[in-house]
């Protein structure tokens, strides 16, 4: 018993202690509403905005039509807190709030508030629908609904307006709280079109600027009018700061023409709200905004808003409602419409949406179970509102991809047409173009038609410090002069390298002041110097005792991979690479067989080749009837190579018979006339004209030999020979006057020199290329280029004005200007090039003689197979028996045939050769057809002996008799008898 009663003592005493908590959960549970029918709804605005006041407007209008309206049953009650444009705040009634169990809550359209308020709501797991932007990027906040176009669309919208007209750089003026968003996101777009921010200004709020906010921005605005930059964007949460801006800037001048002013939705959205005084101000600036189509119901909604909007907020000039009004309007009917949807889905199954809450240690915050559902519930939901179609994936609206854009001029705007990233701008009725062009004619600041150039001269007066190379050699590409001129020392550089900057300067979109600073030193120090200057803190890396402020860096300067890390070049501006240059000596061992060299090897065998052939188609023509040509095999032979060479020197003693033979013989001496003429005139020239081969071939050959070789003072090369090239230190001399390595080479001081393209070029050039060439490869390297600092974006602007400059002819007219080239400044003169005659001069001559040769040789066969058809005999001959005939005249040996001739007092014996060749007295015209004719052999021989009665065979073409006849003897060799073929000869 006395154990028992602490215990029940101790059971009283927690009694008591839990009353009053489980008194407040009933009265809490009791004050909950009907979610089966409604829930409530949390909202956190900055009612003392101008968007503030038309959401909270709208959203009163959309309760008070959902309690008209017969189609809905759902009774909402709205709880409304002011921000008063301040993220703690937000945050504080946000807590506030939450412990009144809401279901539901619509956030603060500026996104620093609605990122703090979107913690809350995660961990409080209530749907939060923003009236704000989403951030880029993936959703961070599962219960985070945006309602809004992101403002990487809105960014990129600018950015397309920019690259249209040619605008490489933007002053940004924001905001603090939603700059930092806004500013990631213009950075990425206007990088994706190569423009860039030049100046950020960033305003706080205006209440928290000084008593005289005026003087506040007049004094940023005036830095950012020092710079050259006339393009701005400007983006500000606040109406009252932005107009504050506008009218500032008219004060002081930056509303004129040649200034361009880009606002972003937060502003252009307001337009139609704004006063006469500030769209005064306002006059040419361009605007991006959320594209709406007005219908008829956003028109009666427009009516109804302004009656009741002005008689709230008197202190208005316009009532008309923006897209801000409109998306908070269709906010609270999509809230609406989801918990409908959600409670009739849950009568359906038998229950009721009866959300259960649980105390989270954290700030008290209550945890809605049922938030999950109600979430998916938004999301699936389809609604047509005032502001356009809301449909969510994932956690955005889509189909929100279209940015109308807008020209203030007069007292309000004008709507210009639309952008979209996959279309780009575009009117109705017109083509879409990446060119804002298409838009029609935009009024800029002044006003003024007339396209800015987006910069001008700055008003500062800095200069950008470039450093150049003090050279005392080659001073082509870049020479300083220095001037005493009324006791005031004066200083030129001019150069190769400095009029290719200053020309590409002139085509920069922007002004580009500099001055250029003379730099006594290597070119790897000035080089070194561009990096000291953009990180200051290295300068004990290099031990560099004598600095000097050097923005960039101007000269021939080789690009190279060592240099390149540290920092950037421009497009190469001069073709680079390190050959070798030597002298030349003369040529005087003999060649043995110079004789060869006029001709290729080709050349001389497709002769010898031509030769045979045109001797094989002259005696193929002439061996059956001249003399000359018949004979022994050997015989034969020896006269047919004799007869083809004897020709090169017109010494042919064989006189031709047939006509065959005489066409192929013209034409075969017209082609050896013009042998022989080219081949005398080149051999001419190789043995009069004095020839000089390189004193060294080849690096190979100067490391054999550890001979000396020299290179440019102050240079990469001499590094290069020893570490790539392997020369020896000791081996390397450094010159850096032209007339040096003229001199060295010529007394063989050293044996070659290594130099690069662009410096070999210019020595050739100054030299005449009298006593030097280069020989061997060329070792490449990265070319001329100018230094900038990492990340410099000027490289990219300079870099695209060399390629201007190459492309137009304008790189070219100062390469002759200041680089001077010769016409054997980049040739050999070595032997072994020289040009010598080829095949490909002659193939058309022997073309001919080849085809008139094998014309003639076709002619003939087909001239005696035409005319052994008409022979009596013809009949008789079979294949054999020709194929047989032709054998034997190609192989028949040498005898004689005696012909008989009749005279007027008996016969008298004439000579024959072998193949009947007669001797005839021709007195008249008719007879000597007769003479030729024996060519087909129809003249029948009188056969002397039987010794040679195989050559009856032979001679059976010869059937017909010769007409041998003299004016003396012609009667008598009409009545002669003929003696038949078959009949024996005594």
């Amino acid at each position: 018993m006395v154990q028992t009663m602490p215990f029940v003592s101790l059971l009283f005493v927690c009694s008591l202690l839990l009353i009053p908590h489980l008194f407040g959960f009933v009265m809490a549970q009791n004050q909950k509403p009907d979610t089966g029918r409604g829930g409530s709804i949390g909202v956190i605005l900055d009612l003392g905005s101008r968007v503030g006041k038309e959401m909270k407007t709208a959203m009163e209008m959309a309760v008070e039509d959902l309690q008209r309206s017969k189609s809905s049953s759902v009774q909402l009650l709205v709880q409304m807190r002011d921000s008063h444009g301040d993220p703690l705040q937000a945050g504080s009634q946000a807590i506030d709030l939450f412990t009144d169990e809401i279901i539901a809550l619509v956030a603060v359209p500026t996104w620093p508030e609605a990122a703090f308020v979107a913690q809350l709501a995660t961990r409080s797991q209530i749907p939060l629908v923003s009236l704000s932007a989403p951030a880029p990027g993936p959703p961070s906040y599962p219960f985070v609904l945006h309602v809004s176009n992101n403002y990487l669309l809105e960014m990129q919208a600018i950015a397309a307006m920019i690259a249209s007209y040619g605008w490489r750089r933007v002053n940004f003026i924001y905001d603090l709280h939603s700059g930092d968003v806004i500013l990631a996101s213009l950075t990425e777009a206007l990088t994706a079109v190569g423009s860039e921010i030049d100046q950020r200004s960033v305003f706080p709020e205006l209440k928290s600027l000084s008593e005289s906010p005026e003087n506040d921005i007049k004094e940023e605005l005036q830095r950012l009018k020092a710079s050259q930059t006339r393009v701005f964007v400007v983006h500000t949460a606040s109406m009252a700061l932005g107009s504050l801006i506008f009218r500032e800037a008219k004060k002081m001048g930056m509303m004129e023409q040649g200034y361009v002013w880009i606002v972003t939705d937060s502003l252009s959205s307001l337009l139609e709200s704004m006063n006469s005084s500030t769209i005064s101000s306002m006059q040419g600036v361009l605007g991006v905004r959320s594209f709406f189509s007005e219908t008829h119901e956003t028109r009666a909604f427009s009516l109804r808003f302004q009656r009741r909007f002005l008689m709230e907020y008197p202190e208005e000039e316009c009532g008309k409602p923006s897209i801000h009004g409109l998306r908070a309007y269709d906010t609270i009917k999509l809230l609406a419409q989801s918990m409908q949807k959600s409670t009739e889905t849950r009568r359906n199954h038998g229950s009721t949406l009866s959300p259960k809450y649980e105390t989270q240690t954290i700030w008290n915050l209550t945890i809605f179970e049922e938030g999950p559902t109600l979430l998916a519930e938004i999301i699936s939901t389809e609604s047509r509102g005032l502001s356009g179609e809301i449909m969510f994936r994932n956690t955005e609206v889509q189909g929100l991809g279209v940015v109308e854009i807008v020209n203030v001029f007069g007292k309000s705007y004008i709507e210009k047409g639309f952008w979209r990233p996959e279309l780009g701008f575009w009117r109705d009725g017109e083509r879409n173009s990446s060119s804002m062009h298409v838009l029609g004619q935009v009024t800029f600041p002044g006003p003024s038609y007339v396209t800015p150039k987006g910069w001008a001269e700055p008003s500062d007066g800095k200069k950008m410090r470039i450093g150049v190379p003090i050279k005392k050699g080659f001073k082509q590409f870049v020479e300083i002069k220095h001037y005493n001129a009324s006791s005031r020392n004066e200083t030129e550089v001019i150069g190769f390298a400095i009029d290719v900057f200053e020309e590409v300067v002139k085509r920069l979109p922007y002004a580009l002041p500099y001055e250029f600073v003379p730099f006594n030193g290597s070119y790897d120090e000035l080089v070194d110097q561009v990096y000291v200057k953009l990180y200051p803190n290295c300068v004990w890396l290099f031990g560099l005792m004598m600095m000097k402020d050097i923005d960039a860096a101007v000269g021939d300067i080789t690009i190279l991979m060592n240099r390149s890390e540290y920092v950037d070049f421009s497009q190469p501006f001069a073709e680079s690479g390190i050959s070798m240059l030597v002298k030349l000596k003369p040529n005087n061992s003999k060649k043995a067989w110079m004789f060869m060299r006029p001709f290729t090897k080709n050349m001389w065998l497709v002769t010898g080749a031509i030769f045979i052939y045109t001797g094989i188609a002259v005696w193929f023509l002439e061996h059956k009837v001249n003399p000359d040509f018949r004979g022994p095999f050997k015989k034969q032979m020896a006269t047919l190579l004799w007869f083809s060479f004897s020709t090169l020197f017109f010494a042919h003693r064989e006189r031709l018979r047939s006509n065959y033979a005489r066409v192929v013989l013209i034409v075969w001496l017209f082609v050896v006339l013009i042998l022989t003429s080219s081949y005398t005139a080149s051999l001419s020239s190789m043995l009069t004209v004095q020839k000089l081969e390189p004193a060294v071939t080849s690096k190979q050959q100067l490391l054999r030999s550890g001979a000396s070789v020299g290179c440019e003072r102050d240079s990469f090369v001499s590094s290069y020979m020893k570490e790539v090239l392997q020369f020896d230190q000791h081996n390397i001399k450094p010159y850096q006057w032209e007339d040096e390595f003229s001199q060295t080479l010529s007394n063989e001081t050293i044996m070659a020199a290594f130099l690069e393209v662009p410096y070999l070029r210019l020595l050739l050039s100054e030299k005449n290329c009298k006593g030097f060439t280069t020989v061997g490869p060329t070792y490449k390297t990265g070319g001329f280029g100018f230094v900038f600092p990492r990340g410099s974006p000027l490289v990219a602007d300079i870099s695209k004005g060399i390629l201007e400059i190459s492309e137009s002819g304008e790189m070219l007219r100062l390469e002759n200007k200041w680089l001077p080239m010769t016409q054997c400044s980049s040739s050999s003169t070595n032997i072994k090039n020289e040009d010598r005659l080829s095949l490909a001069s002659f193939w058309g001559l022997f073309l001919i003689t080849g085809g008139i040769s094998t014309f003639i040789l076709l002619s003939f066969h087909m001239h005696r197979y035409l005319m052994g058809k008409t022979d009596e005999g013809a009949r008789e001959r079979n294949l054999w028996k020709h194929i047989l005939m032709v054998a034997r005249h190609l192989d028949a040996q040498h005898g004689k045939v005696m012909v008989m001739e009749l005279t007027q007092g008996g016969t008298s014996d004439l000579e024959a050769n072998e193949d009947a060749r007669t001797h005839a007295n021709t007195s008249n015209r008719s007879d000597s057809g007769n003479l030729e004719a024996n060519e087909d052999a129809r003249t029948h021989d009188n056969i002397s002996n039987r010794s040679d009665s195989g050559n009856l065979e032979a001679n059976e073409d010869a059937r017909t008799q010769d007409n041998i006849s003299n004016s003396s003897y012609s009667g008598n060799l009409a009545n002669h008898p003929v003696v038949p073929p078959s009949s024996p000869v005594n």
